[in-house]
């Protein structure tokens, strides 16, 4: 089980390019779902409950015992799936305009068989133009205040 954080980035996770760096309720529900559809994963959405007048989503996800994957086992996983890699744990699908990041070993598994569970990667859809953007700045997609 994982309840949204309300103190931080509005409560909804990162969004490059927005102003101030959060997503809105439903575009992180909307990253549940690509997650779901990625990798196969499967999120469910428990409940909603609301703390000072502010919506707490409250989401299921499976236990999964492994190992923290490699850095190179991430790319893999990442290219394999036709995403081109714009930095450290970041990717980007210019044909379906989705971008993932935050992607690194602290935030993936390997299991005994070696596949790799995604556990709380940063899954944002952007317009072309930003992801031209990122291609020729990937310095700035890493650069997530704590």
């Amino acid at each position: 089980m994982k309840a949204t954080l309300p103190e931080r980035q509005k409560g909804y996770g990162i969004a490059l390019g927005s102003f101030d760096r959060g997503a809105t309720p439903s575009e992180y529900l909307d990253r549940l779902d690509l997650q779901n559809r990625i990798f196969d994963d499967n999120i469910r959405l428990e409940r909603i409950v609301i703390k000072n007048d502010k919506p707490i989503i409250v989401t299921s996800q499976p236990a999964i015992k492994g190992v923290a994957p490699t850095p190179m086992a991430l790319d893999e996983l990442m290219l394999g799936k036709g995403y081109e890699k714009l930095a450290d744990g970041a990717y980007y699908d210019e044909r379906t305009g989705l971008l993932v990041f935050d992607l690194f070993p602290r935030n993936a598994i390997q299991a005994a068989n070696g596949h790799i569970y995604p556990i709380d990667p940063v899954i944002q859809r952007i317009t072309p133009e930003f992801g031209q953007f990122l291609r020729e700045h990937p310095d700035t997609i890493n650069l997530i205040p704590g």
